[in-house]
């Protein structure tokens, strides 16, 4: 593999401007240090909604287990399958 990706010498989106156009989706590698886990009760409608109607697409998938989404560079989530509601509705602060 020859390709090097410039995860650290970017930013996750553009500067603004009025001719501003929107980052390519980033499928590059880079070291994070943390993810946003959102547990979910059904993976196939979270995967539904946050790739069609947020714009993320699949970087990674073990399916039941985990899915990995990404949209621009530093803007990754975890998709975690639970049968908790509660965990759901949880406040994340907490």
């Amino acid at each position: 593999m020859t390709d090097t990706y410039p995860a650290f010498d970017m930013g996750p989106v553009p500067l603004p401007a009025l001719d501003a156009e929107p980052a390519e989706l980033f499928r590059g590698i880079y070291g994070m240090p943390m993810f946003v886990n959102v547990p979910t009760l059904d993976m196939a409608a979270s995967v539904e909604f946050w790739t069609r109607g947020l714009g993320f697409f699949e970087f990674f998938a073990a399916p039941g287990r985990v899915t990995h989404l990404r949209r621009w560079a530093f803007q990754d989530v975890l998709l975690v399958p639970t049968e908790d509601p509660a965990a759901v509705l949880a406040d994340p602060r907490q």
